[in-house]
């Protein structure tokens, strides 16, 4: 089932704004909670949380045309938006609270590929522990659906970017590259690995892999270091050396700007990174760690450790 129809009987347009919110409240299921907690008002009316003190709030959307096309089934279209939103979350060491969905929909969407879309944005959330507690539905041109999730969370402390120093170590979860055959849909943000990093205070720096490593890596480590690694030995993935044969482009370049990776690129003090990694290996068996390079003092550049070189990619860029 596609995005857009030209049935009328099928289309969104023959459904009022309530029937709208209906449809979508109930599609999300148990990840929305009754009001006046969840939607329903003006405001969602939110209990503190105990023994988290410090929130991480992020926003992020899901856009027809860009982020999925009109054949993507509105279950993995869904499951993107919550896990995109998720994963910035889980860069951050925070766990899931409370999430606003707003959607932007034509009149040409199809009811049923929108009731889908909720389904799978409720599973996701769900399976997070993320409650969807209120929202925005508006009427957009033809052709367009516009998914927006602001998503909050809750930890000790944060991890965050550009607070590495000169001879951290840096480290990357999963493979890199490719995700244009699949992973861009159907991933799963690392909110586990996240929130340990995060109890670990010989952690100083996480970032998400939204945009490549090319472009990731100099907003993780700042203006004032370079991030010095290893081209050489980056852990590729297969979809990546697939891509490269289709389009031509080296294999490299597509797991250092192809974007949508939604791993974790982090760094660890120097003299706990042997420790951080094995402890890390046994926490999770199931999720691959590479040690990529070390952070040195420089201008905010990524390089390449075999010959020092600044690394020519560039990630993904919104308005490139």
């Amino acid at each position: 089932m596609g995005a857009l129809t030209t049935a009328a009987d099928r289309s969104v347009a023959k459904l009022t704004e309530e029937e709208l919110i209906r449809r979508v409240v109930q599609s999300l299921a148990e990840a929305a909670p009754a009001f006046p907690e969840g939607p329903g008002g003006d405001c969602a009316h939110l209990p503190t949380t105990g023994g988290r003190s410090i929130r991480a709030s992020t926003i992020d959307s899901v856009i027809l045309g860009r982020h999925f096309d009109a054949a993507c089934d509105g279950i993995r279209a869904g499951a993107k938006l919550v896990n995109r939103n998720l994963s910035d979350l889980a860069a951050a060491g925070a766990v899931p609270s409370d999430a606003l969905l707003s959607l932007v929909i034509g009149a040409d969407v199809d009811a049923s590929w929108l009731t889908d879309f909720a389904h799978g944005a409720g599973r996701a959330a769900a399976k997070a522990g993320l409650r969807v507690v209120g929202g925005d539905i508006c009427r957009g041109p033809n052709g367009a659906f516009i998914g927006t999730l602001a998503v909050q969370g809750f930890a000790h402390r944060i991890l965050t970017r550009k607070l590495c120093a000169a001879g951290d170590v840096l480290f990357v979860t999963g493979q890199l590259g490719g995700s244009l055959y699949g992973k861009h849909l159907d991933f799963s943000p690392r909110l586990a690995e996240g929130e340990w990093l995060c109890g670990h205070g010989e952690v100083t720096a996480c970032t998400d892999l939204s945009d490549g490593l090319a472009k990731d890596l100099p907003g993780l480590i700042g203006t004032k270091f370079d991030g010095r690694i290893s081209v050489a030995h980056l852990p590729i993935a297969d979809a990546a050396a697939v891509l490269a044969k289709s389009d031509g482009k080296p294999t490299l370049e597509h797991a250092l700007q192809d974007g949508e990776d939604y791993e974790l690129l982090f760094s660890v003090s120097a003299d706990r990174a042997d420790l951080i990694e094995a402890h890390f290996r046994k926490a999770f068996p199931l999720t691959p760690l590479t040690r990529i390079g070390v952070v040195e003092a420089g201008t905010g550049l990524a390089r390449d450790v075999a010959d020092g070189e600044p690394i020519k990619v560039r990630g993904f860029g919104h308005f490139a």
